[in-house]
């Protein structure tokens, strides 16, 4: 009886393209207000210093490690969940969530209190990418799959640069006398900021209910890949995926070294106004990390058609190694080309990141998505933003002098990281060489 139940499932029709897509696009909307819930905190670092008087090191810890506690408590758990309820309420639940500790943000007056509601948003962002990764590769066949969760990895990336942006933009709105008239005026505008970003995700909820839970599926996975071949996932399949989570997290990294410092650094070292700062670079941002998520997406997909999984393999590897010398014009003596630089690397990030992540959805059943995503993000925060931030104040407090020494760290970050993962990557690559 349940071979039969399985077998149907497996042979059950994919949703129409138009309400695929549609899904696709409700999910993307919400990985941009996840990630902009997130993010705006970099922009928000010299004011939130001066006000509750913390340290550079205790604001590496609030853009990172509250985080990488919650991922590391409730991550891989929620995937687990993922895999065997309703992705669709999971998603609402998370929405909600984050979006009332994103509110909280907004009232904190110390560390503390900030830090905890740092750690209820990344409870409720956890949720999010395994079980919608899971829900799209249930819309899609393979070999579409890369180009839709391309698409929904966009959302993350506008996320990123989206935060700044409207950072930026409510801080312009603020300084102009936006709430002169009500009983906020006397707020700091930090404070306004995290309140008008995190409002709207609470509304958000009534659009996630629009979505259908699609059929679970168990379509075979690439037999190329040697990847786990049924519904369990053990240490043997978390081993053999290990180059791939190796790279995925190696770019989670660097993604929140350089978008967690990178404003401040172009702020401290051209004397720049840090609204302007946020406007300019959140649409770079926008541009670079969104357009190399569509386009590693994309470019994951037409490498499938030619060599499988090994192609996207190849592709995230390429591009990781493609990073080295961009990276360089971050720590540039002019601002320009430090603007330039900042945006050029997260496009080439995100290709590592859709291929790699395309790579892993290819190797895995449907049936342990969840897990297998849950895994993979896991390592992406408790590596990627609980280490990352904290990376740089440490290479430049110990190496390079303090705040003047933010842009040589970034860079040696960098560089150290994606050397990293190009060696993870070379035994797969191995395997199966281009023609």
């Amino acid at each position: 009886m349940a071979d039969t139940a399985l077998g149907a499932a497996a042979e059950a029709p994919y949703p129409k393209p138009a309400y695929a897509w549609t899904i696709v696009g409700i999910l993307f909307c919400t990985a941009v207000l996840s990630y902009t819930d997130r993010q705006v905190l970099s922009l928000l670092v010299d004011p939130i210093r001066g006000e509750l008087h913390v340290s550079d090191a205790q604001m590496s810890l609030l853009l990172g490690t509250a985080f990488a506690v919650i991922y590391g408590l409730a991550g891989i758990p929620l995937g687990y969940v993922a895999d065997r309820a309703s992705r669709r309420n999971l998603i609402l639940a998370g929405v909600l969530v984050w979006g009332v500790g994103t509110v909280l943000c907004g009232l904190a007056h110390s560390f503390g209190q900030l830090f905890g509601a740092r750690i209820v948003v990344g409870l409720g962002e956890a949720v999010l990418s395994p079980a919608a990764i899971s829900l799209i590769s249930d819309c899609f066949p393979s070999n579409r799959r890369g180009t839709a969760v391309g698409l929904y990895f966009t959302g993350i990336a506008i996320g990123v640069g989206g935060s700044i942006f409207i950072g930026g933009a409510l801080l312009k709105l603020v300084g102009a006398g936006l709430f002169a008239a009500s009983p906020l005026a006397s707020w700091p505008a930090w404070r306004l900021v995290f309140l008008a970003i995190g409002g709207p995700s609470l509304l958000w909820g009534l659009v996630i209910l629009l979505i259908r839970e699609p059929v679970r599926r168990t379509a075979t996975v690439d037999a190329a890949a040697s990847g786990p071949t049924s519904a369990k996932f053990g240490l043997p399949d978390v081993l053999r995926l290990a180059p791939l989570y190796i790279a995925v997290a190696v770019a989670s990294l660097v993604d929140n070294a350089v978008g967690a410092w990178a404003p401040s650094l172009i702020i401290r070292r051209f004397h720049a106004d840090p609204a302007q700062v946020g406007v300019n670079l959140g649409l770079l941002l926008m541009l670079g990390y969104g357009g190399g998520m569509l386009l590693g997406g994309w470019l994951a997909d037409r490498a499938a058609a030619v060599r499988g999984v090994q192609g996207k393999i190849w592709l995230c590897f390429s591009a990781a190694l493609t990073t080295l010398p961009v990276t360089l014009l971050i720590n540039s003596g002019a601002q320009g080309w430090a603007m330039a630089g900042v945006p050029l690397y997260f496009a080439l990030s995100a290709m590592v990141t859709a291929s790699g992540l395309s790579a892993i959805l290819d190797t895995t059943p449907n049936r342990v998505r969840g897990v297998a995503m849950a895994i993979s993000f896991f390592l992406n925060v408790a590596i990627g933003a609980g280490f990352g931030p904290s990376a740089v104040t440490l290479a430049s407090d110990s190496l390079f002098g303090g705040a003047g020494g933010l842009g040589p760290a970034i860079a040696l970050v960098v560089v150290a990281a994606y050397l990293t993962a190009g060696a993870a990557l070379l035994p797969r690559l191995r395997t199966a060489r281009p023609a």
